[in-house]
């Protein structure tokens, strides 16, 4: 019996231990201050949540660049100064991410550090994908506005 990837929407906090200034792909050299941030997408295609995630934690883990980067926080997450912290995810079929990404920028109170980010294709007028908290580990409030949103049923769990 074969059974189908959860798909939903994710949120990493990654924490930046000491400034660092990297190229991203088309946006080019950015700097990301020392810090929290919060990326938020989606994974609706056909192996969800899980094969997003896990790729996300190994790039984080490993520091390992792929050949050709694909999104841009595979940029930040191979940099050695930053750290994938925690994964927030619900299990949901519609692409959310925006949805998501405005309610984290709102209700705690983000910066946008690299106008674009993660947002090639936002229809929500999104600035950035990507949001940014200076020393304030955000790890709880993230996990508290999902439960929130998206009622713990449809948590998904993956351990850091």
């Amino acid at each position: 019996m074969m059974t189908t990837a959860r798909r939903g929407v994710y949120s990493l906090v990654i924490h930046v231990k000491r400034g660092l200034s990297i190229r991203v792909g088309a946006l080019g050299p950015q700097r990301f201050p020392k810090g929290y941030y919060v990326y938020t997408g989606s994974a609706l295609g056909p192996g969800g949540l899980e094969a997003r995630i896990l790729r996300h934690m190994r790039l984080s883990r490993n520091g390992v660049a792929y050949s050709r980067p694909f999104w841009h926080i595979d940029f930040l997450l191979a940099h050695e100064k930053a750290s994938l912290v925690a994964v927030v995810a619900a299990e949901i079929l519609r692409k959310l991410e925006c949805e998501v990404n405005q309610s984290i920028r709102d209700r705690i109170g983000a910066e946008i550090p690299v106008p674009g980010f993660g947002a090639s294709d936002c229809r929500k007028n999104c600035e950035s994908h990507l949001l940014f908290f200076r020393g304030e580990d955000v790890r709880s409030k993230v996990a508290g506005l999902y439960a929130r949103k998206f009622g713990t049923e449809r948590l998904v769990s993956f351990g850091v």
